[in-house]
């Protein structure tokens, strides 16, 4: 198509050259006739008449005309050449536009003009212009859009003519104005519009000016035409030679595929071989198999035959660890009862309080007492590691100040670094937070016992605790020494229950192996770990505790609901009751049965009017015997009692004093004897202090005891519960701390809880309240929640962190319900501090009068 259109431009210049120079020779000719017509028109007329001078005049003037019409025609052509010169190569459509019209321009003698070509939207844009202003910015029309795309929409030229001063401005260095008239053509070839030619004149449009625009527009039509073909026919080329040169790309690919596939082919082959031959080796090998299979099934029946015998063994071995684990928590619960008795005795040989006993004798009963203890210590890490592998270990999740933890293991372990000559240091490093939610007491177990450890095998040097945050944001607790190390092949055996590094008959270091085993143990409860790390003899060795800052494990706090049947006794029988919306109680009065006679000598038969007595409720004859002697020393009457049953008796008939009460009795549950007591409006104000094996302090606090020891109990601190119940026996006036914001609140409960024996002390503020407790020794608090300085749980929190405050019962006095989160979060803060929640008045006074001991018939 481009040498077609090559040749075709060649022949229509030759064509358009070949036309000139013929006009010329013709108007040559023509201007020699009429000169030679002009010479005899003289001659005759010179000769002729008037009539012949019209008639060669008539001749001359339309030769002229003729002359003229001709002449204008060669002009049309002439430009029209020009034009089709102009358009002749391979030009780009702005190079084509700026030269055509720069032609028509000069060749009509036009003062402005453009030249707009169609895009492939359809649209005309302004490709050339001559003599525009830069201010029309007019560049793209659409058909129909003024005169241009009105030209295009009817496809044919259109003239302007008187055209108004401000239309269109042609300005010079020198001036300027605006054209008189306007010319707008179409470009149109085979039917298509392809461009617009719009001229300004300052003159008017001639006829031959429009016919040379309409020649010179098809040509232009036709050359855009053959310009946007040839770039069609460049991009197909293009497209072209990208296409063979990706069927290029892919024959490569098909060769080298082909060479794959044929080498893959003779590999297949060779395959197929190998596979023939072990076939035949499978097929020998599958008789064999079937062979093999046959004694397999019987093995298979002998293994399922092993597997139930495993399993009835492994059900026996987990019965054998139930019954060991109960076995030595029961033992472990036995043993304590004569211990206490045992140790008691024993301080009390060893003080000589009479003076009867030698030196011998006193140190005979002091090394009776030291290996008391010592099997205290036995019991109790045997206790302790039955109630891991039974899984019965509680845990009281709580923020604990890390400080505190820290100082109470230093002031514990610093007088035996000062006896043993040893550097003993503790180190808080920078970033470790001030709490960490985890088991106080369980902490504190596992650092004692790896500080004990620490200094029992270091003779010289140092031991230090070091408290640091890892990488993991985990609490390290690093506990150093220069004692004489673990070997490398050891440090796993010795967290094995009753495994140490020197286990022989005549080692050097006693002890029993259990307290890094429990210790581990107890870390894993708590979400961390206890590992070792150790070069060898006599190079000292590192335990390091790893806990989390927040507990993650299942929660084990224990239920505020106190577990009557607990260890296999039966709750005891409760009076029954009513209770309305205003909690009044109408008590069911139940007739005191005969007392059983014991085997001890008590003061039952020898009480008189004025008499203090003091029931003891406790089936362990010889700790009885004990309580019964300090009463005595006390100047109180004592009536022991060994049942529950006999003990409820006693203290409806006799109305003691006080009451020392055990929990494990052998017919009900000693909290059960408590909760019936401080339910009988007879005996409620009667002090009841707990003495027990197990743990069951809150419980007991919460029910309104006075205070709470786990057995074995050293004689001095029977003493101390002996003068805590005379305390409040001699005590007249009661105290009560009421801390409320609301004055006319406060007020209402001063008034509702003052009488006689109770001084009220009335608070607005938590730091009022603590200045109080700093003060005052109170019997009860009792506080809302919201106050205007900081909340109640805040108060609570100071109160269990400052050691120097006296923590009396607390009962919350609040109107809404608390949520169990809530009240969680109370019971939290501290063991020592009861939480009751009284939403009304008689409520309120009901708790209050149970923990101020107040007899409430008199009330």
């Amino acid at each position: 198509l481009t040498d077609r259109g090559r040749l075709a431009m060649a022949s229509i210049r030759a064509v358009a050259t070949d036309m000139l120079n013929e006009e010329q020779r013709l108007l040559t000719l023509r201007q020699d006739d009429f000169r030679a017509a002009s010479r005899r028109t003289i001659q005759i007329v010179g000769v002729g008449s008037g009539l012949l001078l019209l008639l060669i005049g008539a001749a001359a003037i339309a030769s002229l005309r003729q002359y003229r019409n001709q002449e204008l025609e060669a002009w049309v052509r002439a430009g029209h050449a020009g034009v089709s010169e102009r358009l002749l190569g391979e030009q780009r459509l702005e190079v084509m536009g700026e030269s055509v019209l720069g032609f028509l321009a000069q060749y009509l003698d036009a003062k402005t003009g453009a030249v707009y070509l169609a895009d492939d939207d359809h649209r005309f844009r302004r490709f050339a212009g001559y003599a525009i202003e830069a201010s029309h910015d007019v560049d793209v029309i659409r058909p129909g859009d003024g005169l241009v795309g009105q030209a295009v929409k009817a496809r044919r030229a259109i003239v302007v003519r008187d055209v108004p001063e401000a239309y269109l401005p042609i300005a010079s260095s020198l001036g300027r104005s605006a054209p008189r008239e306007l010319i707008i053509v179409p470009a149109i070839a085979d039917g298509v519009i392809h461009g617009v030619i719009e001229l300004g004149f300052f003159r008017k449009v001639r006829p031959t000016d429009l016919d040379l625009l309409n020649r010179a527009c098809e040509a232009l039509g036709v050359s855009v035409r053959a310009s946007k073909d040839r770039s069609r026919l460049e991009d197909l080329l293009d497209e072209t030679q990208r296409q063979a040169e990706e069927l290029q790309t892919q024959q490569e690919e098909l060769r080298v595929n082909n060479e794959e596939l044929e080498e893959q082919s003779a590999a297949l082959a060779r395959s197929q071989a190998q596979l023939e031959s072990q076939q035949a080796e499978l097929e020998q090998t599958n008789l064999q198999l079937q062979q093999q299979a046959l004694l397999l099934e019987g093995q298979r029946d002998d293994l399922s035959q092993a597997q139930a015998i495993l399993i009835q063994k492994a059900a026996e071995l987990e019965r054998a660890n139930q019954y060991k684990s109960e076995f030595l928590a029961n033992m472990s619960h036995e043993l304590r009862t004569p211990l206490t008795s045992s140790l008691i005795l024993s301080k009390l040989l060893a003080d000589n309080a009479g003076g009867r006993l030698g030196d011998e004798e006193i140190k005979f009963a002091r090394s009776i007492h030291a290996a008391g203890k010592d099997l205290l210590v036995l019991i109790n890490d045997i206790l302790d590691l039955s109630k891991i592998e039974a899984g019965k270990v509680d845990l009281d999740v709580e923020p604990v100040s890390i400080a505190r933890a820290v100082d109470a293991v230093s002031r514990m372990f610093q007088p035996m670094a000062q006896q043993k000559g040893l550097v003993f240091s503790t180190v808080v490093e920078p970033g470790v937070p001030e709490t960490l939610e985890t088991d106080e007491t369980r902490l504190g177990q596992i650092l004692k016992n790896l500080l004990a450890n620490a200094f029992k095998f270091t003779t010289e040097g140092h031991v230090t605790l070091r408290v640091a945050v890892d990488e993991r944001r985990m609490l390290r607790f690093a506990i150093i020494d220069t004692g004489i190390g673990i070997p490398p092949h050891q440090q796993e055996v010795i967290f094995e229950a009753f495994r140490q590094a020197d286990g022989s008959t005549h080692r050097k270091y006693g002890g029993t192996g259990l307290g890094l085993s429990i210790s581990r143990d107890l870390a894993r409860l708590l979400g961390g770990d206890l590992v070792v790390h150790s070069d060898g003899d006599g190079k000292g060795s590192t335990f390091v505790l790893t806990l989390p800052q927040t507990y993650v494990g299942a929660s084990a706090v224990a239920s505020a609901t106190p577990d009557f049947a607990a260890k296999g006794h039966a709750a005891l029988p409760m009076p029954s009751h009513r209770s309305d919306e205003l909690g009044e109680r109408r008590e069911i009065a139940t007739d005191a049965p005969t007392l059983a006679p014991i085997a001890m000598e008590d003061d039952r038969a020898d009480i008189g009017a004025g008499n203090r007595v003091i029931l003891v409720i406790e089936d362990d004859e010889r700790f009885a015997l004990i309580l019964r002697d300090l009463s005595h020393e006390l100047g109180f009457k004592c009536v022991v009692t060994h049942t529950a049953d006999d003990g409820l008796a006693a203290a409806m008939a006799y109305v003691p004093s006080a009451i020392v009460l055990d929990v494990n009795l052998p017919d009900h549950s000693g909290l059960g004897v408590l909760d019936r007591l401080k339910r009988t409006p007879k005996t409620r104000h009667i002090p009841v202090h707990i003495v027990s094996v197990a743990d069951y302090m809150h419980e007991a606090l919460e029910l309104g005891a006075v205070g709470y020891v786990m057995k074995p109990v050293k004689r001095e601190h029977l003493v101390e519960a002996f003068r805590r119940l005379e305390a409040k026996l001699t005590q007249i006036v009661k105290r009560v701390l009421v801390v409320e914001d609301d004055d006319r609140q406060r007020e209402s409960i001063g008034h509702l809880l003052g009488k006689d024996a109770v001084e009220i002390t009335g608070v607005s503020t938590a730091g009022d309240a603590l200045d109080a407790l700093r003060a005052t020794t109170f019997d009860c608090m009792v506080m809302d929640l919201n106050l205007p300085d900081f909340s109640g749980y805040e108060l609570l929190d100071r109160m269990a962190e400052q050691g120097d405050l006296a923590f009396p019962p607390v009962i919350v006095y609040t109107g809404r319900s608390l949520t169990r989160d809530e009240e969680q979060r109370l019971r939290r803060l501290s063991k020592s501090i009861i939480i009751k929640d009284a939403r009304s008045p008689e409520r309120l006074l009901d708790e209050v009068t149970l923990f101020l001991h107040q007899v409430e018939t008199r009330l």
